[in-house]
């Protein structure tokens, strides 16, 4: 068992990022050609006014512009069944094949980070709770109530069920109470047993809120950004929780572990240490046997990735759910986490596969 103790903190902050999308280059031409009757600037402007609001209103359409270089009306369609429609909508219209170009094109969509709002939920993303923001580590069912896990620091009161409130990702932008926390075991007195005088300890930082009954949740899905380590925190895709580990709680020393948080996104360490009992700078609680992960060169954690799910990628964005995250060091270089076999022994046999 290796011992290692730094400082550690859990702080949070809250704030909120604007999305944005960016249109992908067109591809696939299917009509080309120039038009003598509507070559002047002035009457394919009239053309596009009368024809665009008709195309744009068929199912299957991407975009609608009237290019300037080369003069010509240009539509954008996910398939080639819609680019038929809007050729034969056209057409209809009385406006010559020579006149307008239809792509095939991806669909475009809006950007989503962390931070902004999801429904359904998935783990990984931004919540907002009393006048603080953490990340919810990820969606479970315990019998059969829907909820997610976040940490017991995450609450209004660390240990014990205070009926703490969930909004996503705040409730400035939506102020729909999500879930309610119902889970969330009190700490054990320091002076008996394995916990120490002047202290109060448990073996996981976790707790549980259900979710109310009009709030959507995906389960076995966490969040994927571009890459680990980048510091992005636009949703790209997601993760597939398709196996928990229920049994480790020393892992072995260099196996890579994954988090994503609503700080510092997708990060990735190394094993570093097993069983660690850590005491919280600043407070009177210790987390007794406790994983600590590293990477000397990159930052893998920041205020408010309190509750991030751990993993470890088994295949593709397949992977297989560890533990959750609690705290991290100074420099943002080392996070804790708590082992799910833990987790599950304090909150009960939680499932978070789908």
């Amino acid at each position: 068992m290796r011992r290692r103790f730094a400082g550690l903190t859990v702080t949070a902050t809250a704030l909120l990022v604007a999305a944005c999308a960016d249109a992908p280059d067109p591809v696939g031409p299917i009509n080309t050609g120039s038009n003598a009757l509507l070559a002047a600037q002035g009457a394919l402007d009239q053309v596009f006014d009368r024809a665009w609001p008709e195309v744009m209103a068929l199912p299957g359409t991407v975009f609608a512009d009237h290019e300037e270089v080369g003069n010509r009306l240009v539509f954008g369609v996910e398939h080639a069944g819609a680019a038929r429609g809007v050729s034969i909508a056209l057409s209809r219209m009385g406006i010559p094949a020579s006149a307008f170009e239809v792509r095939v094109v991806p669909p475009i969509h809006q950007v989503a980070t962390l931070q902004q709002r999801h429904r359904p939920t998935i783990g990984g993303i931004q919540i907002h709770f009393s006048r603080f923001v953490c990340t919810m580590g990820f969606n479970a069912t315990d019998g059969t109530e829907r909820s997610f896990i976040t940490n017991s620091h995450c609450t209004r009161k660390q240990g014990g069920v205070e009926g703490t409130e969930y909004s996503q990702p705040t409730r400035t932008v939506d102020p729909t109470v999500i879930a309610v926390e119902v889970e969330d075991p009190a700490y054990m007195a320091g002076g008996t047993g394995i916990c120490p005088r002047n202290r109060s300890c448990r073996f996981s930082d976790a707790a549980r809120a259900r979710y109310n009954a009009g709030t959507g949740s995906t389960q076995g899905v966490i969040a994927r950004t571009s890459g680990p380590n980048n510091g992005s925190l636009e949703v790209v895709g997601s993760f597939s929780v398709t196996s928990q580990d229920n049994a480790t709680t020393n892992f072995p020393s260099g196996t890579q572990v994954n988090k994503v948080g609503r700080t510092t996104g997708w990060t990735q360490g190394s094993v570093t240490g097993t069983c660690v009992h850590t005491a919280v700078q600043g407070s009177k609680i210790m987390q007794l046997c406790q994983t600590f992960v590293e990477s000397p060169d990159d930052v893998l954690v920041g205020g408010g990735d309190s509750g991030s799910g751990v993993f470890r990628i088994t295949s593709g964005n397949n992977v297989q759910l560890l533990g959750i995250l609690w705290g991290g060091s100074s420099n943002g270089q080392l996070f804790v986490f708590s082992p799910l076999k833990q987790i599950r022994d304090e909150l009960g046999a939680i499932t978070a596969t789908p």
